[in-house]
């Protein structure tokens, strides 16, 4: 049974990372499905409601033309689409005020895009993209520059204290913060600012709120909710502001959490599990301290050294039984050894003793 649980074990994580890809799609498939399933039949609803609202309409009213009707209705759904209102005549809301373009350029850099609000011109729609190219990766650095900024004072600190104070050993501390801290985020970004969210909009659900939020700080920004809408024109700035604070506040706390999570130990194991482990890092060791590790595996051996050229040895005899000892070579070059045949003569003790006798 064990050698079993072994080869199973070694074959999730061999196949691991396939494994993740197939239930990936699966995911997409199921997701697609679930839609079609949930969303289908409330559309049909929808269509076939404009369509009887369509023919009473021609009906009491048999002087317009069913292609005028569709000419015009095109049109105030592409008006509506661009974030033009063009159905109340008597309204004043404004998509590009001072309070409306401010709203859009942090929506834009924090590429939420609700999509309400867009360029009409196309001089607007240079400007977006060069400010795109400039402004989203200078958010990106100041988001990111400000979670690692936090994470010693809201993470590191915290757990510190517990490990200190509790008792408790790193991986539980971390546990426990990261638990508090998901709390705690939970309770101030996503349920009271729906449950505020309810009570400012009179037709929203708190479901309905609630999910603005999710789609808010997860850079959704779908279409379909925007609070603000049914106000007056003071209220709708408003609100405009207190989304975009609402935005960039609740993004830099998500990605303290997410940063905080991502450090712990259980997380990590489920990515080395899937991902496998990482080979090739070089962790603070050089080239050199590699090849010279490698070099020096093997058994100790006891050093030999030769004496340098310039050593002048006191006699050489040409007994076989005195053994030269050589060093390994150094950068390709093999060292020479030393004995009469290499020493130049003016070298030679017994050269110079000859030549003083003569």
């Amino acid at each position: 049974m064990d050698i079993f649980a072994d080869k199973a074990q070694t074959f999730l994580r061999v196949h691991a990372l396939k494994f993740v890809i197939i239930a990936y799609g699966l995911l997409i498939v199921l997701g697609a499905v679930v839609l079609m399933i949930l969303e289908q039949p409330e559309e049909n609803l929808l269509v076939n409601e404009i369509r009887e609202l369509k023919a009473r309409f021609l009906a009491d009213n048999p002087c317009v033309e069913e292609s005028s009707l569709d000419s015009l209705l095109i049109n105030v759904l592409s008006a509506s689409k661009r974030g033009v209102g063009a159905l109340e005549s008597s309204s004043d809301q404004r998509n590009f005020d001072f309070t409306s373009s401010l709203f859009f350029v942090i929506t834009f850099l924090t590429t939420t895009g609700y999509g309400t609000t867009v360029p009409l011109s196309d001089e607007g729609r240079v400007f977006c993209v060069v400010y795109c190219l400039v402004g989203i990766p200078l958010t990106l650095l100041l988001l990111s520059s400000l979670t690692h900024a936090l994470l010693p004072w809201v993470t590191y600190a915290p757990i510190h204290n517990l490990q200190v104070f509790w008792g408790l050993s790193r991986n539980h501390a971390a546990l426990l913060h990261c638990s508090v801290l998901a709390f705690c985020t939970a309770t101030l970004f996503f349920l009271l600012p729906a449950g505020a969210l309810c009570l400012l909009e009179n037709n929203w659900s708190y479901l309905e709120s609630l999910y603005f939020c999710f789609i808010s700080l997860s850079t959704t920004g779908l279409v379909d909710y925007l609070p603000g809408r049914t106000q007056s024109r003071a209220a709708h700035q408003w609100l405009e502001f207190a989304t975009s604070c609402y935005l960039m506040v609740g993004l830099i706390v998500l990605l303290v959490v997410m940063e905080s999570c991502w450090e712990l130990q259980q997380v990590q194991a489920i990515l080395c599990f899937f991902a496998g482990p990482r080979q090739g890092e070089l962790r603070g060791v050089g080239l050199d301290e590699l090849v010279l590790s490698g070099d020096m595996t093997g058994a100790e051996e006891e050093p030999h050294y030769t004496l340098p050229i310039s050593t002048i040895s006191p006699a050489f005899t040409d007994s076989p039984a005195t053994p030269t000892k050589e060093l390994p070579p150094v950068f390709g070059l093999t060292p020479i050894a030393a004995t009469k045949e290499n020493i130049p003569p003016s070298l030679r003790p017994d050269l110079c003793q000859s030549t003083s006798t003569s």
